[in-house]
């Protein structure tokens, strides 16, 4: 006998963005703000850029990646979101950016809750309880993209690939609180376009890290051995 099937409802409450709401309360918001279930197979395109933006993407399963101009040879890839992630917050509070400034690639299969985004503005107008919390998610997960928006443009101000790396794999030490070994959220390919190179550069770059023994890998997770100060 197979096991029960996971409504919407059941999808949302999993969600950071829903944290500290009761089902009921979370049913409800999800009817207010015209609440939907997307699923997206890898490669598949959720969004293009330049498209207005009428919908919050809450990320339930999977990672999306954010792309600068998919047409591009060599693609940038400018953010990648994970479960828990909502793409569309900035604009939520910013209406003045009505489209979405890149398009968003499902990494992996994944499946997105869907909301309006005109519904979520004059929700979040509102003064109930249950609102409030809403509010504190959305600011928590807004904050931690923030951060992320940092790290990006602290990693392509550096002035060469080796750099590039060095200072990203150190800032994801940092966050993970684990110096020394730090697991990179994505494959060569994705990583060379995160620091806007080719595949065949970042890998003569990873390879002269290497022979410095400042770094060493298996598949995704990379040991590091860089001075500390």
């Amino acid at each position: 006998m197979g096991g029960r099937t996971m409504t919407l409802t059941d999808t949302a409450c999993g969600l950071e963005l829903f944290r500290g709401l009761g089902r009921a309360e979370v049913s409800r918001m999800l009817e207010s703000l015209n609440g939907v279930r997307k699923t997206y197979r890898r490669g598949e395109i959720v969004m293009f850029a330049g498209k207005r933006a009428e919908r919050l993407l809450a990320v339930a399963k999977g990672h999306l990646h954010v792309y600068n101009d998919i047409s591009a040879e060599h693609p940038v890839l400018v953010r990648e979101f994970g479960v828990g992630d909502v793409l569309g917050l900035w604009i939520l509070h910013v209406p003045e950016i009505a489209c979405w400034p890149g398009t968003i690639v499902a990494a992996e299969d994944s499946e997105l809750v869907s909301l309006g985004m005109d519904r979520a503005r004059a929700l979040l107008a509102s003064t109930e309880k249950s609102v409030a919390r809403l509010s504190v998610n959305a600011s928590r997960i807004l904050s931690r993209e923030l951060f992320s928006v940092w790290r990006k443009l602290t990693v392509m101000d550096a002035p060469t690939i080796e750099e590039k790396v060095k200072i990203y794999l150190s800032e994801l030490e940092n966050e993970n609180g684990r110096a020394g070994e730090v697991e990179v959220p994505f494959d060569r390919e994705r990583m060379a376009a995160y620091f806007g190179v080719t595949r065949p550069s970042l890998s003569r770059a990873l390879g002269r890290l290497r022979d410095k023994g400042l770094i060493s890998w298996r598949k995704n997770v990379f040991r590091t051995n860089f001075p500390r100060t």
